[in-house]
C-alpha cells in the first residue's frame, strides 16, 4: 500500500467524525432545541398557543423539502456514520479515563435508542396522521389521543431521555473535536455548561409530556 493510500485511509475516519459531529449540532441540534421549545408551549402557554404555532410552521414554504433534506437526511446520515464508527472501532477509547469510557459507551447506546425512538415518533406523529386523517396540521387533541397508550408515554420518556443525553454529551464532544475546549479545565467547565443545556431542553420535553397526558 502506498503512503498516499495509507494517508487517505487514516484521513477518512477523521473526516467522518468531523462530519458526524457537525451534523449533530447543525442542523440536528438546532432542530432538537426548537422542537423542545415548541412542545413546551403546551405546558407554559396552553394548547391553543401550541396549535397556533404548529399551524404557523405548516405555512413555511417548501416545508416537506426542508423536513426531508434538512432534518431527516442529516439525522439518518448522523446515525449511519455513528454506527459505522462504532462497529469498525474508529476510536481511541482504550486511552480514555474511566468516566470518558462510560460517556463513550452511553453516547453510542443512547444514540441507538434515540434513532429507534425518532423513527417511530416521526411515523406516528408525522406520517401516519398525514395519510390517516384529514387534519391540516397535528393538534393537541391528536397527541393526547396518542398518549392514551401507556407504553407510548413510557417510550417517549425513555426516547427523550436518551436523545437529550446524546445531544448534551454530543455538544461536549463537538467542542473537544473541533479544538474549542483543549485543556482539561476547559473541558470540565464546558461539561457543566452542556449538562445545564441538556437539563433545560429536557425540562421542556418532560413538561410537555405532562401537559399532553394530564
Amino acid at each position: 500500500m502506498s503512503e498516499e493510500k495509507i494517508s487517505l485511509s487514516q484521513e477518512t475516519p477523521f473526516l467522518l467524525r468531523r462530519l458526524q459531529s457537525l451534523l449533530g449540532i447543525i442542523p440536528i441540534g438546532v432542530f432538537f432545541v426548537q422542537h423542545a421549545f415548541n412542545n413546551g408551549l403546551v405546558y407554559f402557554y396552553g394548547p391553543e398557543r401550541f396549535d397556533e404555532h404548529v399551524e404557523f410552521l405548516g405555512t413555511i414554504p417548501f416545508l416537506l423539502f426542508i423536513e426531508i433534506f434538512f432534518i431527516g437526511v442529516p439525522i439518518l446520515l448522523h446515525a449511519v456514520i455513528g454506527i459505522y464508527i462504532w462497529i469498525f472501532g474508529l476510536s481511541n477509547v482504550q486511552h480514555y479515563g474511566y468516566l470518558r469510557n462510560w460517556l463513550y459507551s452511553l453516547q453510542r447506546w443512547s444514540g441507538i435508542v434515540a434513532i429507534i425512538f425518532i423513527l417511530y415518533h416521526v411515523y406516528k406523529l408525522r406520517i401516519e396522521w398525514t395519510f390517516k386523517t384529514d387534519l391540516e396540521h397535528i393538534t393537541t387533541g391528536y397527541i393526547r389521543e396518542y398518549f392514551r397508550e401507556t407504553w407510548h408515554v413510557l417510550f417517549y420518556f425513555v426516547g427523550v431521555s436518551a436523545a437529550t443525553f446524546h445531544f448534551a454529551n454530543g455538544i461536549w464532544n463537538f467542542l473537544i473535536k473541533w479544538g474549542i475546549t483543549v485543556g482539561e479545565r476547559a473541558q470540565k467547565y464546558s461539561g457543566y455548561i452542556c449538562a445545564l443545556i441538556g437539563l433545560g431542553v429536557y425540562v421542556f420535553f418532560i413538561t410537555s409530556l405532562y401537559a399532553f397526558t394530564r
